[in-house]
């Protein structure tokens, strides 16, 4: 049988038979890799990735029955975790990592949980240290002191999480907005980050006409995957957080916002070649994290968190049934401001290719009821929307701004059983009307025409 390797020319795959030639490219990929990092200045504080000592798989074969075999593992609750724990941190915080950990994570160790997605940051700016991208020093946010030692990567809010989920036995993935827009907004301006001000014309939007975009919420900062150096930006980001740190995964949040192409914005379809530039990307980054995966010894998966309905995700430029068909992610997570399917739908899909389906509950849209229902009644609508979506099959829960450790959710939603036992109120929202960012039409033209409540 042919053997495959990775050939560092155009970072392509290429067919050998000779498995000594096999072997010596492996081992010059390696090499190649390794001199690269260290010649552009690695810190010793992020120098995770370089402290595992893993036996080298033999071959991408050997590599990809591993990552099978971890994409399936048991993750009865997925909590992201958008990484503003780390605001308004002291200096003496950041000595002892317990008491930063104490805002958000502490308590998991016995919860249900079993993978955190740790995000960083904002569009270029995060709080771990990267040459690739800025650190995040948002005045309002950080304290002197603190924005001191994020400069001078002193500290690393992903290692910490890394140590913490390594000691109790968690999986961690770094998750990626793929197109946060906070920055749109004038009192948040200083989230925009110095790359964006320099690149201005990598936006969907100038500032100065967002009152003239028909969709996307005139989130006019969001960044144009049409641009190659855009894609070739993001591509770069994640290269250097997976040969940085010992993360299991990486995760393209695309609901943090749904702007992907700048025509969008004017109610343009989304074109095929469109859909193939993102693909492709895709497919890089897979290239990519396999050869990391064959690097450090063990496989890096890809999660994607997608509205959840295939239909909605084409027309915004996200091909899903293609990246399934050709083996590009790992984990679908589906669901977030707005749900427009029942969730036994993308459930069917992701048992046609294999791939594990979990089901996002956002308190934006869950709790919109409990205005109607009464404050007491929050817990119960969490419980009957997870009862709800385990019943029509999803391999798991995956949480969204729920950050309180001792909350119960992340004590009781993991349990299928337990929830058979408890008070709920079964019922599944998909809309949440009072709020313009949880309808699907301020994103995109028709949106609405997407939703199957049956």
């Amino acid at each position: 049988m042919k053997q495959i390797f990775i050939e560092i020319f155009a970072g392509e795959y290429k067919i050998v038979s000779n498995k000594t030639h096999q072997r010596l490219w492996i081992i010059l990929l390696t090499g190649i890799n390794l001199m690269w990092f260290s010649c552009r200045g690695t810190p010793n504080t992020d120098s995770a990735a370089r402290e595992i000592k893993r036996p080298l798989l033999k071959n991408l074969k050997d590599l990809r029955a591993a990552r099978e075999k971890a994409k399936h593992r048991r993750r009865r609750i997925i909590m992201n975790n958008d990484g503003n724990d780390f605001r308004m941190l002291h200096q003496e915080n950041l000595k002892h990592p317990e008491k930063f950990l104490q805002r958000r994570t502490i308590g998991l160790e016995n919860s249900q949980v079993d993978s955190i997605f740790y995000c960083t940051g904002v569009f270029n700016q995060y709080t771990n240290p990267m040459d690739e991208c800025e650190i995040r020093v948002v005045p309002r946010y950080y304290k002197p002191e603190l924005m001191q030692l994020l400069k001078q990567r002193n500290i690393d809010s992903l290692k910490i999480m890394i140590d913490f989920c390594r000691r109790h036995d968690k999986e961690i993935f770094w998750s990626m907005r793929m197109n946060d827009t906070h920055d749109s907004s004038p009192k948040l301006r200083d989230q925009f980050s110095q790359w964006k001000r320099d690149h201005l014309k990598y936006l969907v939007c100038p500032e100065k006409e967002r009152t003239q975009m028909k969709y996307g919420a005139r989130r006019w900062s969001a960044v144009d995957y049409n641009i190659p150096e855009v894609r070739d930006k993001v591509y770069r980001i994640f290269t250097e957080i997976c040969h940085r740190y010992d993360v299991d995964g990486i995760e393209l949040d695309f609901f943090r916002h749904l702007i992907i192409f700048k025509e969008q914005i004017n109610g343009i379809p989304i074109t095929q070649a469109q859909c193939d530039k993102f693909t492709e990307m895709l497919r890089r980054i897979r290239r990519m994290t396999e050869r990391e995966g064959l690097r450090r010894g063990k496989p890096m998966l890809i999660a994607v968190r997608v509205p959840d309905s295939v239909g909605y995700c084409r027309a915004l430029g996200l091909d899903l049934e293609q990246w399934l068909k050709d083996g590009l992610i790992d984990i679908v997570t589906c669901g977030g401001y707005f749900k427009l399917e029942p969730w036994k739908n993308l459930v069917a899909l992701g048992k046609t290719y294999d791939v594990p389906v979990y089901a996002c509950l956002v308190k934006r849209r869950i709790e919109s009821e409990a205005i109607v229902l009464g404050n007491s009644s929050k817990v119960k609508i969490w419980r009957g929307e997870a009862y709800k979506a385990w019943q029509a099959g999803v391999d798991g829960i995956y949480t969204f701004n729920i950050f309180d450790p001792k909350d119960a959710v992340f004590y009781e939603l993991g349990d299928l059983e337990l929830l058979k036992r408890l008070d709920r109120i079964d019922q599944t929202f998909y809309i949440n009307e009072n709020l313009g960012a949880s309808r699907p039409e301020t994103w995109l033209k028709d949106g609405r025409k997407y939703l199957q409540q049956n």
